[in-house]
This record gives structure tokens, sequence and C-alpha cells, in this order.
């Protein structure tokens, strides 16, 4: 699961989420997050970052401001931006359409839908974390084939965090992943407040650290808490993460 990162405020930086609006309702594509360390300029080069399962793109913020901050004073020239996916079921995408089945090679096509429909160049560096590890590997794989077509670039680096690359031996090492789906899936859609939601899970024998972040994962919709993904959809993605080689 991804780990979620605090994220700083610096004038120097400039965060915009893409969001549906009148004349783009059409587009069919996951949500991001974008940062630019030199707003005012045309960005030169662009990392895309995709998270880990049941994350979304806020895990990330911090980590690519520290990179930009960090490219910035490296090499004074160039101009990087970082776009964090809010994967398929995840985050803010939970509110798109995408069509299913909900697996690794969707997942990954979702990365190639958004570049074609933005009219962006195609990105330098993929970096995934955990699930988002092997979509950014599907997505590679798949733009060496052929299957995105001629102009698909590969990325110049792709950088794959806490992954396994192979298929995933369920009886072993996604136990707890498991166990907590199942909990998850037993719970109601709504909740009183994440208060609740996390004394809940701990009352469960769940570690703090695991229910408070659990707990970030809710958004607030009228008088009620409710989950930011689809846990259904999400399983069904996972299940494709383990069975993926």
């Amino acid at each position: 699961m991804a780990a979620s990162l605090r994220c700083r405020n610096s004038s120097s930086l400039l965060l915009t989420r893409f969001l549906n609006s009148a004349s783009r309702r059409w587009l069919q594509t996951v949500a991001y997050e974008e940062l630019r360390a030199h707003p005012d300029k045309p960005y030169t080069s662009t990392a895309v970052f995709i998270h880990g399962f049941l994350g979304s793109s806020r895990n990330w913020r911090s980590f690519s401001r520290n990179l930009l901050a960090s490219l910035s004073n490296s090499s004074p020239s160039s101009n990087w931006r970082t776009v964090m996916l809010d994967m398929r079921n995840h985050g803010k995408s939970t509110e798109r359409e995408l069509n299913p089945p909900h697996n690794m090679e969707n997942a990954a096509k979702d990365l190639v839908d958004l570049v074609k429909a933005e009219g962006w160049s195609w990105p330098e560096v993929v970096i995934g974390h955990s699930m988002g590890g092997k979509v950014a590997l599907q997505f590679a794989e798949s733009c060496s084939r052929g299957d995105y077509g001629h102009s698909a670039l590969l990325p110049k680096q792709l950088w794959v965090l806490d992954s396994v690359p192979g298929e995933v031996n369920q009886e072993n090492s996604n136990d707890e992943v498991r166990n907590v789906l199942a909990t998850l899936q037993s719970l109601p859609s709504q909740f009183s407040s994440r208060k609740w939601l996390v004394g809940h899970l701990m009352g469960l024998g769940y570690p703090k650290a695991l229910s408070d972040w659990i707990g970030t994962n809710l958004k607030k919709v009228g008088d009620h808490e409710t989950w930011i993904f689809d846990i259904q959809n999400a399983k069904e993605m996972f299940d494709s993460y383990c069975e993926k080689s």
C-alpha cells in the first residue's frame, strides 16, 4: 500500500489538478495533479508518478516538490514538471467512467490516453510504487511492442519501487492486503466520521498507523464520510497485479 506523504507549501511551485470543465466533459481520462519548478516557463521534461494500491496522487506531493527543487538547483537550464496520476478507481479518477476490465493493461493505457488527450509529449521518466510499479512496467512493455502506435516513445528512465515485477504468490506476501480488503468490503460505504472508522479498525486489531492511513482515504459528502476509491474495482486491479508477470 502507498504511504501517505505530507504536503508542504512552496511559493516557487505550481500545483494544479486536472478537472472536468464544460469543454472537456467528453474526455474519459484519469485525474492528475501537476507540479512545475518554474510555472512561468514552458516545461522541458516530464516525470510521471503512479501511486500504489488504495493510494492517490497526493501520496507523491512532498516527494515531487523535493525532487523538483533538487532538479532546479542541479540543472537551472531545464524545467522539469511532475504529473501525479490518480489511477482508475482511486482518488479523483473514481469519478470518471473508465472502461473495464480494471487490470494492469488498461491502467497503463490510461496514461497513454491522458498524454494523447492533453497533447503532451511522452514522459521522459515514469515512476511507480507498489501496484503503480507494475502499471509502469506494463506501460513500458506495451510501448516497446508498439501497442500505443508508432508515435509512442519509451521513457528514458523507469523506476519501480516496492513492487514485485513477476507473478505474486498470493499465499504469502499479500495476506495483509487481502485481510484489509476483506475488512473494507465488510464495512458500510458511509461513515459518521473518520475518527469512528479509525477507532473501529483499531478495535478489529489493526495497528494505529495503518488505521490512520486507511482513514485518509475518506472524503466528506454532505453529513457523512465515504471512500475516495471504488473498493470492488480496486480489488479487480489487485487481482490483476498479482496475476500479471
